[in-house]
């Protein structure tokens, strides 16, 4: 059975904790991985660094509705809903939802008397939780960091019925998320945990492949 990779995003307000899935609809032919080493501390050691390398992720994703024209998502609204799923995984929770909407309103009315909305500091808000599914080996939380839409088909009422994505996706380690993200915290544990095992596999490999 042939595995389709995915985005999955776990802080969705509009459903809570029901993670809201985009699977690829055609697998990527290719995906391109980048890994980053920090520069050297001034002064310090050539080889002192002062953080973990930098991973990510550039991936192109297609989405075709040609041929869903019976179905009554695709066929009245195109891609556009898959599209604007993925464009939401990249705005900050706050500004998504009822519940976003009425904070809003209620934030400019504030400001409009003169009040504040909460008596003190408001915090920065927060992406939504995004992991990318590719593999059994591959399953981690990422931060989407570019977004392209190429959209080249449209229907009658001029929305996208064919788009390609592409996508850029930094690899979060388990330091550069919340203490309360546990379950994005042990996905990105064992994602490194798993590198570390693969790199000693790939040491009896490269005796292997000799041979």
């Amino acid at each position: 059975m042939l595995m389709r990779g995915m985005l999955i995003s776990f802080s969705d307000p509009n459903i809570g904790l029901v993670p809201t899935a985009v699977p690829f609809q055609y697998n990527p032919a290719e995906i391109t991985r980048t890994i980053t080493v920090a520069a050297g501390v001034a002064g310090g050691p050539a080889l002192r660094v002062p953080n973990a390398p930098v991973e990510a992720y550039t991936l192109k994703i297609e989405l075709d509705a040609v041929d869903a024209v019976d179905k009554p998502i695709s066929g009245l609204m195109g891609v556009q809903p898959m599209l604007a799923t993925i464009e939401a995984m990249m705005e900050p929770a706050d500004n998504l939802g009822v519940l976003g909407a009425i904070g809003t309103l209620s934030g400019a009315v504030s400001a409009l008397t003169g009040g504040s909305a909460s008596g003190g500091p408001i915090p920065a808000p927060s992406l939504p939780l995004v992991v990318l599914a590719w593999s059994l080996t591959r399953i981690v939380p990422v931060r989407i960091t570019s977004f392209s839409a190429h959209e080249t088909g449209f229907n009658a009422g001029l929305l996208p019925v064919q788009a390609s994505v592409d996508l850029g996706l930094t690899v979060l380690r388990p330091s550069d998320l919340d203490s309360g993200l546990k379950m994005a915290g042990f996905l990105a544990q064992a994602y490194q945990a798993t590198r570390s095992t693969l790199a000693v596999a790939g040491v009896a490999q490269g005796v292997e492949l000799m041979l």
